[in-house]
């Protein structure tokens, strides 16, 4: 005898599978993991050779009052598992037919992310912080004031909701200030975006100046070479990691990851240098994310997606297998951003 789920336990759950799913895959993630840890080792590194120069001194304390200001502000966006704009979408796919008398569904979720109060006070802490930082000070204005506005609405309705208030008022306040909600929402997740654009341009123009700096053929260069080449390659697979397709796109993504590669033999070579074990960790991440990121390109290349979407699937609740893979890649360059985080090598 087989278990049959009523119509409201099949929203549910492809809600709860949707959120899940949305948990996994945050397209905000990419280029904030990597910014705090390496603008931190700059700084000790400048604070270091600034002991025997007073001006030297001055000029560190200044950077690293700097250094300060932009983790906390990249500290901010990390603390976000989702986009306000998935959290938007899932309200209006699941949640809205509700209210509106479209659809029934006796136990809804409410998708919040994160806390938007916390992430407020936070994101105010680090734009009060010195010095001024006008490139990312406007951006994080102005999405302080979104958060302001949507955090009452947001609030409003994640009681109404989790109390299932909407049974008993047949969703009458919910249709009440659902226009409001809406409203701040998109502008919240314009505001988010933006800022999450402001921190990327600042943090691309930092390691491209780093890497263009360095001397050549050193540790510090191949370190700080995997992390240009990296980023750039997750850049270029961003319309592929949206589900689009790379469009003209692969074969620079492929020079990307050419490139990165290119790196990461050299780190471990100059590792080995100095210690003969060489550094595994850094290198197994490295591949995996290769690996992945190559498999793509050989999927791609051979129609395997396309023949997948013309075939269709029989399960719609299952990933596809292109969705597998950008899910593959960008945990992979996750893991391989951590580990390079760590520096133990």
């Amino acid at each position: 005898m087989s278990l049959q789920l009523g119509s409201d336990d099949l929203l549910r759950d492809e809600m709860r599978t949707q959120m899940k799913q949305n948990q996994n895959f945050n397209p905000l993630s990419p280029f904030f993991a990597i910014a705090a840890a390496l603008l931190i080792l700059s700084a000790c590194d400048d604070n270091t050779s600034s002991q025997t120069d007073r001006a030297r001194e001055t000029q560190t304390s200044s950077e690293q009052s700097e250094v300060q200001k932009y983790n906390a502000y990249v500290e901010v966006a990390n603390s976000v598992h989702r986009p306000y704009a998935e959290d938007l979408a899932t309200y209006q796919r699941y949640i809205q037919p509700v209210l509106d008398g479209k659809e029934e569904n006796d136990d809804l979720l409410f998708p919040s992310s994160s806390t938007m109060s916390r992430v407020k006070e936070n994101l105010d802490k680090a734009r009060a912080m010195k010095p001024d930082m006008a490139e990312l000070d406007v951006s994080a204005q102005t999405y302080s004031d979104a958060l302001d506005k949507a955090i009452p609405l947001d609030r409003d309705l994640d009681n109404y909701i989790e109390a299932k208030t909407y049974l008993s008022d047949k969703g009458a306040h919910g249709r009440e200030i659902q226009p409001a909600y809406i409203s701040a929402m998109e502008t919240l997740a314009k505001a988010q975006m933006n800022y999450a654009k402001a921190i990327e341009a600042k943090d691309r123009a930092r390691i491209k100046l780093e890497f263009d700096e360095t001397e050549k053929d050193t540790l510090a260069y191949f370190r700080i070479g995997m992390v240009y080449h990296i980023k750039d390659s997750i850049d270029q697979a961003s319309s592929f990691l949206n589900g689009e397709g790379f469009g003209d796109s692969k074969d620079v993504f492929k020079a990307a990851l050419d490139a990165f590669a290119t790196m990461a033999s050299g780190y471990d070579r100059k590792v080995r240098d100095q210690n003969s074990t060489g550094c595994p960790a850094i290198m197994s991440n490295a591949n995996a994310y290769l690996s992945v990121g190559r498999q793509i390109i050989h999927r791609t290349e051979h129609g395997s997606y396309e023949k997948d979407k013309q075939q269709g699937s029989q399960f719609q609740l299952m990933q596809s297998r292109e969705q597998q893979d950008a899910s593959s890649l960008l945990q992979n360059y996750n893991n391989m951003i951590s580990q390079l985080n760590m520096n133990q090598c």
